[in-house]
């Protein structure tokens, strides 16, 4: 979205909060418009959902479930996480949140789709299942992959 789509999209809400006889201060109360339900950092299903008013706190907050993701695993990860990747993490998080939740992340080499999914998927309380194509991978292993993956999705839960 370029910023004349933005600036387009700001006038018409604009208008229409003028018909409810609202001011855009009611509305736009803060820069950014986030929600999450990682910001308790309560495990488990019942976490609120709620609006995410400071930027910095989220900042904080999920460079903490990144020191805990890097703690937990053999291949930490090493992210400097500024706030547009905060922002792209927490979008993550509310697409698999959704019911049958997928999403297609573009972008090139380097930039860290990979990485950031794995991040969100740590702070949703989910498992991440990989498959790695090595030397002499072949359709019999990718098959074995996938039962694998399936069965966990489906059987165990």
């Amino acid at each position: 979205m370029t910023m004349g789509d933005k600036d387009i999209l700001l006038d018409l809400l604009l208008v229409e909060t003028e018909k409810l006889k609202m001011k855009k201060t009611d509305i736009f109360n803060v820069e950014r418009l986030l929600f999450g339900d990682y910001m308790a950092g309560i495990d488990g299903e019942n976490r609120p959902y709620i609006q995410i008013e400071d930027l910095t706190l989220l900042h904080t907050k999920i460079n903490e479930y990144l020191d805990d993701f890097n703690s937990s695993t053999k291949h930490p990860m090493k992210l400097v996480l500024f706030l547009d990747a905060c922002d792209h993490v927490n979008r993550i998080c509310r697409v698999l949140k959704q019911p049958q939740g997928n999403a297609l992340l573009l972008g090139v080499g380097g930039s860290g789709r990979q990485s950031l999914s794995k991040l969100a998927t740590f702070m949703s309380n989910y498992k991440l299942y990989n498959i790695e194509v090595v030397k002499g991978y072949n359709m019999t292993n990718w098959r074995d992959n996938l039962k694998f993956c399936l069965m966990q999705a489906g059987v165990s839960g």
